[in-house]
């Protein structure tokens, strides 16, 4: 059930936009979970571009939109090892940044 602000913002677009209440809410629900599964599809490519060595815990925890720590912490718990990384791989991480 709708809000009672919520439905008369819904039927000025629907008029606006010559369509039903129905169509509107149909759409708003593909696009907003379309989105979800886009990005968790993306977190689970990075998650296994990490597991192969591929990218770094940085560039993982950017794409999973959370800090160095943050990321260690969601490795544990799903449990994935985390990565060590020599100091070569280190200096080339802070030159690519």
């Amino acid at each position: 059930m709708l809000e009672g602000e919520q439905l008369k913002m819904l039927k000025k677009y629907a008029k606006k936009e010559g369509k039903t209440l129905g169509q509107l809410v149909r759409e708003a629900i593909d696009t907003s979970y379309k989105k979800k599964d886009l990005l968790e599809e993306r977190r689970q490519v990075a998650l296994s571009a990490y597991k192969e060595g591929l990218i770094s815990l940085g560039k993982l925890a950017e794409v999973l939109g959370l800090d160095p720590v943050s990321t260690r912490i969601y490795l544990k718990e799903m449990n994935i090892p985390v990565l060590v990384q020599d100091q070569a791989e280190i200096a080339q991480d802070a030159k690519n940044a």
